[in-house]
C-alpha cells in the first residue's frame, strides 16, 4: 500500500485511534461517517501494510531514560542502528545527518539499569566510535499527544467522550499476565479480550478484568502511529537547545503548543532541552529554528540533525520505508 493510498478516511480512522486506540467501531461509525465493517476493513489493511500501528507499553516500567548521540565507524551506521533496535532498552533509533550518526531514545527500569546499559552494554555494539549520553530529568511532551489532525474539533470531542471513565478498579496486578497481554497487544493493539484469552490460555472475562485494572491504574498505555511519509509531515529533525535556567520552565510550558512537536525532554548535560519534531518540508528545519529563537526569549539552538531513517519507534521496528514490520522489542519488567 503506497503512502498515496492513505485517503481521508484512513487518516480520520488513525486520528480517532490516536485519541482512543481501542474505541469500538460501532461507536466510531457515526462520528467518522462510515459503517463499522468499512472502518474495521480499512484499519486491518493499514495495519497489515505497516502503514499504521498501535504500540502498547507500561510507562511505569521506565523510571529512567536518556537521549543518546552515537557516532559510528565509517560504513557501520546501518549495522549499528539495526543492532541497537534489537536491544529492548533502545525504544527509539533514528539515523541522522549532522553532528551525530544516530539519535537513540533509551528507557530503563531504574537509574542503575540505565547506567548499566550505557556503560556496560552499549559499548559492546560493534561499529560504535563514540557516545554522548544525555540523561532525561523530565519529559515535557511525548509523541502520545501528537495528532494527525484529520478530525475537526467537534469530532475530536465526540471521540474523547467515548473514553471510559478512569478509576473505580482495584490496583492489584499479575505482573506475568500483564507482560503477556502487552506482548499480544503489540502484535494487534485492538485484539479483543477473547482473542487475547485464546492466545494466553485465559478466560475472556479474566482478560477484560485485567485490562480494566491495568487501564485504571495507569499501567496500560497505547499509542497509534503511522508511517511518517503518509502523515503530511514527512521530515523529522532533532534540535539541541540551550535555555537559561531562569527561563527553562516558561519555555518548556510554551513548546507543547508547536504543531510540529513530537517530543521534548529536559536533559542534564550541554543541552537543556532536546526536541524532536515532524515537519512538512526540509526548508522548515531552519524556519522553525528561527521561530523558536524569535518567539522564545533566551532560547538558542546549539545544533540540529535531520532524520534520514527511523529504524525503531516506541519499540516498533521499522523497515527502510518507515513502515512497521510487526516486530516490537520493548523491555518487559
Amino acid at each position: 500500500m503506497p503512502e498515496s493510498s492513505l485517503n481521508p478516511l484512513d487518516l480520520r480512522i488513525i486520528n480517532a485511534l490516536q485519541i482512543y486506540p481501542r474505541a469500538p467501531w460501532t461507536q466510531l461509525a457515526p462520528i467518522l461517517g462510515a459503517d463499522a465493517a468499512t472502518l474495521n476493513r480499512r484499519w486491518r489493511d493499514l495495519h497489515a501494510a505497516g502503514s499504521a500501528w498501535i504500540s502498547t507499553f507500561d510507562t511505569g516500567s521506565w523510571e529512567a531514560g536518556a537521549l543518546v548521540e552515537i557516532n559510528c565507524h565509517s560504513g557501520a551506521n546501518l549495522r549499528v542502528a539495526a543492532a541497537l533496535a534489537e536491544t529492548p532498552e533502545a525504544i527509539g533509533v533514528d539515523l541522522t545527518a549532522g553532528g551525530r550518526d544516530i539519535v537513540a531514545t533509551v528507557a530503563a527500569s531504574s537509574e542503575a539499569a540505565l547506567w548499566a546499559y550505557l556503560l556496560d552494554e552499549l559499548p559492546l555494539v560493534d561499529g560504535i566510535e563514540s557516545v554522548r549520553s544525555h540523561p532525561i530529568a523530565r519529559n515535557v511532551f511525548d509523541g502520545s499527544a501528537w495528532r494527525v489532525r484529520a478530525l475537526d474539533a467537534v469530532e475530536t470531542s465526540q471521540v474523547q467522550a467515548l473514553l471510559p471513565a478512569a478509576g473505580g478498579r482495584p490496583a492489584g496486578r499479575n505482573a506475568r499476565l500483564e507482560r503477556e497481554i502487552i506482548a499480544v497487544l503489540n502484535q494487534d493493539g485492538r485484539a479483543t479480550a477473547t482473542a487475547i484469552g485464546t492466545a494466553l490460555g485465559e478466560s475472556a472475562r479474566h482478560i477484560r478484568e485485567t485490562l480494566a485494572q491495568m487501564t485504571a491504574s495507569g499501567r496500560l498505555h497505547q499509542r497509534t502511529d503511522l508511517v511518517r511519509g503518509a502523515s503530511g509531515w514527512p521530515v523529522s529533525a532533532w534540535y539541541f537547545l540551550r535555555v537559561p535556567a531562569s527561563k527553562l520552565d516558561a519555555v518548556a510550558a510554551r513548546l507543547p503548543h508547536l504543531d510540529e512537536l513530537r517530543i521534548v525532554s529536559h536533559t542534564v548535560g550541554p543541552y537543556d532541552l532536546i526536541m524532536g519534531v515532524w515537519l512538512k518540508s526540509l526548508a522548515e528545519v531552519q524556519r522553525l529554528e528561527q521561530h523558536l529563537e524569535v518567539k522564545l526569549s533566551g532560547v538558542s539552538t546549539a545544533d540540529r540533525s535531520v532524520v534520514l531513517r527511523s529504524v525503531k519507534q516506541l519499540g516498533q521496528i521499522l523497515d527502510h520505508r518507515g513502515r512497521a514490520t510487526g516486530r516490537s522489542n520493548l523491555h518487559a519488567v
